[in-house]
This record gives structure tokens, C-alpha cells and sequence, in this order.
């Protein structure tokens, strides 16, 4: 599985490792080295209406006639999402061009392209009147809508140019891991309340023609996301190992009904790190952490058989010869991962 922001300074150097290393299954990268400005957040925050984006936090200025009428607007594309009702939630990458220009010569099966997910952005989003979004039915509605015309914009891009290729959403929730934090604080956040957030994001793109995932480095509660129907639950293998064993029978069914794992095992938090591993190091720790986790329930076929793997987060802050060696790491790593019937 594609993953992390990227270091190159040009788009030359990527387009031919895309094309080497991920070709069945190319991604969207970042790249901030060669653009102060491509980033995650503006990414995602781009164009939604009565977002502006600071250098310290995000405001949500919604007390305007204008907000209301932008939102009326969005709420049309919501729910006709034809190329011009999307257009105005197109975001600006980088390498935007360049990945569609893949998609277009390769076709792949599958593609991967990352945005924050709602969770998070409720967390991000600063209001005057310090609004907890999740616990409001306006205020989520309005991040719904926010994440899936964004998705759905993209998700048309690589359509247009490849109709069967199925696009996978990766919704990067580092804020996940507040979410019992969030629940105690504020009696209108129900698990119920945040299951069917997701549930209506991952519907919706669902019937879009996406796959969907979601991605949390720090320990967090997977149910809330493999109940809404989550396709892939990424998870910082490396550093939280344990992390699935305390809901083996939960994992167990999220596999059994097709969903995937991400195992972000490819250590890069350093550069000491990747240049000291190798692929017999990486591949003996995944199998010890897949086999923890089959030792606590979940069927050894289902862990191996529905497994993928990747790098562990960013890469834009190591040598580029660290970070593709990182990259190929996890490409080797997923060419030997154990089959089982």
C-alpha cells in the first residue's frame, strides 16, 4: 500500500518510481519539499465553503448569509455529483498532472489517494463559538458533505480517464485516537453519533465506485470504523504492534466480510532506522506482529490472505536515498507476504 508524504524536489524522480515501484497500484503524493504549499490539510480543506486556512488553525466562519448559500450549493453537488457540480471543490497538488497522466497510460487496477477524514477535520476546525462539530446535526451534515464532494471530485478525475479503475480513499485520522477523549467530553458524541458519520462518508463513496480506508498512527478504537463499513484500517504496525489483539473477534469479522489490513511496518521516523533495516529484519517482525494478533483470535488465513503493508508515515524528512529505500522495503515486503489457505 502507497503511503507517506514524499521528498522529491521535482516530478521527474517520482513519476519513474511510481511507475516502477507502484505500478498496479499508483498514489497521489505529496510533496512539500517541492512545494511549501502542497499539504495534506490544504488538500483537503481547499474550496469547502467558510473554511479559511491559517497558519495556526483553521477557521469555520458559518454565522453568514453566504455561508448558508455556499452550503445550499454543496448540498446540490452532494446529491447530483456531476462533473460541474464538483468542480468547485477541485483541490491543486503538485503532482496532480503528473498522477493523472499515470492513470491514464497505466489503467491501473486500483489507485490510492489520501485526504483527512471527518473526525479529524471536527477536531482541526475552529468556530468563534468553540462548536464541538460532531455534536451538532448541522455541523455534521456539513462535514459529510465537505469530505465526500472533495472524494467525489477526485474520485471523477481518475474516472474519466480510467472508468475501471477503483479509486481507494485513504482518510488519514491522526486525531482518531481522541475519540474516547471527545465522547467523555461532550454526552452528543455517541459512538452511535461518530459510527454514522463514517457510515454515510463510506456509503456515499461507496456508491461512487471508491474503496474506502482509514489510517491512525497513534492506538485508537478500530471499531468505530470497521462498523461503518471501512474497507482497509491502516495501523502503525512497528510501534503499536498490540494494537489489534484487544478486539481479535472484531478484527476477525472485519476480515471475514472483506476488509483489508494495512500493516505500516517499514520503520521511518529516522533516518538511523531504514538505513540500519533490511527486507529479512522487516519481514521477520511482520510475521512476529501478524502472528500476536492470530495468537489472539483472528484467523491466520484471514491475517495473511487480507493483509497489505507499507511504510510507516512520511518520508519527506529523510535523505531520498533512505526514503526509496524505505519504498522498496515495502514493495519487497508485500511480494513476500505468506499465503494460506
Amino acid at each position: 500500500m502507497p503511503n507517506g508524504n514524499l521528498p522529491y524536489t521535482d516530478d521527474s524522480l517520482p513519476t519513474k518510481m511510481m511507475t516502477k515501484l507502484f505500478e498496479d497500484v499508483p498514489y497521489l503524493g505529496i510533496f512539500p519539499r517541492a512545494d511549501e504549499n502542497d499539504d495534506l490539510i490544504r488538500m483537503s480543506f481547499e474550496n469547502i465553503p467558510g473554511i479559511k486556512i491559517g497558519t495556526k488553525r483553521i477557521v469555520l466562519k458559518h454565522d453568514t448569509d453566504a455561508f448558508q448559500i455556499k452550503f445550499d450549493v454543496m448540498d446540490k453537488a452532494y446529491n447530483n455529483p456531476s462533473f460541474e457540480n464538483l468542480e468547485p471543490y477541485k483541490t491543486t497538488s503538485f503532482f496532480f498532472n503528473k498522477y493523472l497522466r499515470i492513470i491514464n497510460k497505466i489503467k491501473p487496477k486500483e489507485t490510492v489517494i489520501r485526504l483527512l477524514g471527518p473526525f479529524t477535520m471536527a477536531q482541526m476546525i475552529s468556530t468563534k463559538d468553540d462548536i464541538q462539530l460532531l455534536a451538532d446535526k448541522y455541523f455534521r451534515k456539513f462535514l459529510i458533505q465537505a469530505v465526500c464532494v472533495k472524494a467525489m471530485w477526485l474520485i471523477s478525475k481518475v474516472k474519466e480517464l480510467s472508468p475501471e479503475t477503483i479509486p481507494i480513499i485513504m482518510f488519514e485520522e491522526p486525531k482518531l485516537y481522541q475519540y474516547g477523549e471527545v465522547k467523555r467530553e461532550n454526552e452528543d458524541v455517541t459512538k452511535e453519533t461518530v459510527v454514522l458519520l463514517y457510515t454515510k462518508v463510506f456509503e456515499k463513496l461507496h456508491s461512487y465506485g471508491a474503496a474506502v480506508g482509514v489510517q491512525c498512527m497513534e492506538k485508537c478504537d478500530w471499531q468505530v470504523v470497521t462498523e461503518a463499513g471501512a474497507d482497509i484500517i491502516s495501523f502503525d504496525a512497528y510501534n503499536n504492534p498490540n494494537n489489534l489483539t484487544v478486539m481479535a473477534d472484531k478484527i476477525n469479522n472485519f476480515l471475514a466480510h472483506g476488509g483489508y489490513i494495512n500493516w505500516a511496518i517499514v520503520p521511518v521516523m529516522s533516518e538511523s532506522m531504514i538505513k540500519t533495516t533490511s527486507i529479512d529484519a522487516i519481514y521477520n517482525r511482520f510475521i512476529s506482529t501478524v502472528e500476536n494478533v492470530i495468537d489472539s483470535g483472528v484467523s491466520e488465513r484471514l491475517a495473511y490472505n487480507r493483509a497489505m503493508v507499507s511504510v510507516q508515515g512520511d518520508l519527506d524528512s529523510l535523505p531520498l536515498i533512505f526514503a526509496e529505500k524505505a519504498l522498496i522495503l515495502s514493495t519487497q515486503l508485500a511480494r513476500k507476504i505468506p499465503k494460506k489457505q
